[in-house]
Order: structure tokens, then C-alpha cells, then sequence
């Protein structure tokens, strides 16, 4: 392995966790191949009382002041 490598390898192994994914994409751009992205829609489930439907709007606009 050439100096440069090794040299590499020793900085990614001393990134913070929180730094390896952007510089994964970094690196898999270099490469011909794309790999395969799935972009799936969330799909889920809710149980609530029969007027939910009807408290939705409210339910949504409280929740939008929640997150200022």
C-alpha cells in the first residue's frame, strides 16, 4: 500500500462519525457506477378518535408553532 493510502486510511479512521457520510459520497462519486437509490414514500398508520379527520388542520397548524 503506497504511503498516501496508508496516510488516507489513518484520516478517515480519525473522523468524527458524523463527518464519514459526506465524504463516502466524496468518494463513490469518483467511480463510474451509481448505486442504486431508492427513494420510498412514508407510509403509516394512525388510530384516532372518529372527528381526527375533522381536528386535522387544527392539529397540524398547532404542531407548526410546536416547532419555532
Amino acid at each position: 500500500m503506497s504511503v498516501m493510502r496508508e496516510e488516507l486510511h489513518h484520516l478517515v479512521d480519525c473522523l468524527p462519525e458524523e463527518k464519514v457520510a459526506p465524504l463516502l459520497r466524496l468518494v463513490r462519486d469518483q467511480f463510474d457506477e451509481r448505486p442504486v437509490v431508492r427513494d420510498l414514500p412514508f407510509i403509516g398508520m394512525l388510530e384516532a378518535e372518529p372527528d381526527f379527520a375533522e381536528r386535522s388542520e387544527e392539529i397540524l397548524r398547532s404542531e407548526d408553532n410546536h416547532s419555532l
